[in-house]
């Protein structure tokens, strides 16, 4: 046997190695991209639980296994922030989209306002009951009592705490 034609021999199964590993690599990328129910459960799924199904697509992309782009989850997950009070993240997103030094716009800043309006009226309604929650003595006392509930919170004028407080605080 010549030692030129060896050679080629194991050039050529090199060759057909990398083509073999290239088949497989599409074929797991087709797999993946057919068995891929992100379209079809996503709808159903409540929407704080679509993030770590998106975490997952992120890192099927990263593996180079569905046919998705950082992009699109990003743009996707975006899409989901808007109706939440998720305004911090969504900006986060937003300047991965747009890139770090773009300009978050004006309906975001005014949604992340609200959010910060809201949530200090939500603090504001809930002092006496978080007072109360905190006060570890008070707390231990009324447990004991069988007095921790919200009937009983709530007709005991000393403490000052409605239904509607303890529902809010929640």
């Amino acid at each position: 046997m010549d030692s030129s034609f060896v050679v080629v021999e194991k050039d050529l199964t090199m060759t057909d190695a990398a083509a073999s590993a290239a088949a497989a690599t599409a074929s797991s990328k087709a797999k993946a991209a057919e068995w891929d129910l992100t379209a079809s459960i996503s709808p159903h799924l409540d929407l704080h639980m679509m993030f770590p199904l998106l975490e997952y697509v992120d890192s099927l992309i990263t593996a180079d296994l569905v046919p998705y782009t950082h992009s699109d989850v990003a743009a996707s997950r975006l899409a989901l922030l808007r109706p939440t009070h998720m305004v911090d993240y969504a900006m986060d997103i937003y300047r991965e989209l747009s890139g770090a030094d773009a300009e978050i716009p004006k309906e975001m800043e005014a949604q992340k306002e609200e959010v910060f309006k809201k949530l200090e009226e939500l603090r504001t309604g809930c002092v006496k009951f978080d007072e109360l929650c905190r006060d570890d003595a008070e707390r231990t006392k009324l447990i004991a009592a069988g007095q921790w509930n919200v009937q009983s919170l709530s007709s005991n004028p000393n403490l000052d705490v409605t239904p509607a407080v303890i529902e809010t605080y929640r």
